[in-house]
């Protein structure tokens, strides 16, 4: 096991990218929380699994896609990036609920990509970032043949998969096909001198997944997208922040906000007193406020 990887490997574990046990969490969902779903289960929706849109092996290419029963070209599509550190994780962390509310409820299309994990002398970044620009293109590439609207995107990402979304779109959408972002628990600062200076668990994953610990280093400003952001390159975003949150600080997404803002760009920040990364008690809230901001910047036309 690597320098780095030893120091965050535990917490890895434990925190497991927010996604994890996702499930189980959303499965004790309290009576009002559910109360504000209409649960659809999967016979309103068709689901296309593990198509291969590269070459990486142990499946790290592949991505799911789900249709609603009726769709067509102008059934617009939501990508899903998972999170876990870079190095962990995939794409059937995209929680059920959330497919039966955008696609089973209100008649998106939506997929869930793989891409390749950051490892000991390997992957380093972009990669990662390669590889949603080729899980994108193939998306596209697809849209006539299985029928969904085509070259137009929005992005949802979480934790690591969040700072993969908003890269794409702020320095990576040459073709303008991403029309949103939802940004849920999004680093997007990997020179922040306040993460990078704790030296703890946020600064040694840092470290790892751009290979130089160097917080002054040219990668971590090109790879950070506040950095990447701006009046032509953004789009539409909403963040979702926990203000507890322990690996990446809120003050995180309060910066990306206040950037959108000064530059004119649409966007609505959203912050959750006493939540931590994993955002335990607030996913029903979060989910129900991206299908709201969803119909008003990428509605069903």
């Amino acid at each position: 096991m690597g320098k780095y990887q030893a120091l965050f490997y535990p917490t890895m574990l434990k925190i497991s990218g927010f996604w994890a046990i996702i499930f189980v969490q959303l499965c004790s969902f309290s009576v009002v929380a559910r109360s504000e779903f209409t649960w659809a289960d999967s016979s309103h929706y068709r689901t296309i699994s593990n198509l291969v849109y590269g070459n990486a092996p142990d499946h790290r290419n592949e991505l799911d896609i789900y249709l609603p029963k009726t769709h067509g070209p102008k059934t617009p599509m939501i990508v899903f990036i998972h999170g876990g550190f870079w190095s962990k994780g995939g794409k059937h962390q995209l929680p059920k609920p959330l497919i039966d509310l955008l696609v089973g409820q209100k008649g998106y299309a939506m997929a869930s990509i793989n891409y390749r994990f950051v490892k000991s002398g390997a992957n380093k970044y972009p990669t990662q970032m390669d590889d949603v620009s080729l899980a994108l293109q193939y998306i596209s590439n697809k849209a006539d043949s299985l029928g969904y609207k085509k070259k137009s995107f929005a992005l949802i990402g979480a934790s690591a998969g969040a700072h993969l979304a908003l890269m794409y779109a702020y320095a990576n959408d040459a073709q303008k096909m991403t029309k949103t972002v939802v940004d849920i628990v999004g680093p997007t600062d990997l020179s922040d001198a306040i993460i990078r200076g704790r030296q703890g668990i946020a600064d040694a994953t840092i470290s790892y997944f751009l290979g130089n610990p160097d917080a002054q280093a040219e990668i971590a400003k090109t790879s950070s997208p506040l950095f990447n952001l701006s009046k032509k390159t953004g789009v539409p975003t909403v963040i979702f922040h926990g203000e507890n949150d322990e690996l990446v600080d809120v003050h995180q997404a309060k910066n990306l906000h206040a950037k959108l803002l000064q530059l004119g760009i649409k966007t609505e920040l959203n912050l959750y007193p006493n939540e931590t990364h994993e955002m335990k008690k607030s996913l029903a809230d979060v989910f129900i406020k991206t299908a709201t901001w969803l119909e008003k910047v990428y509605p069903i036309r």
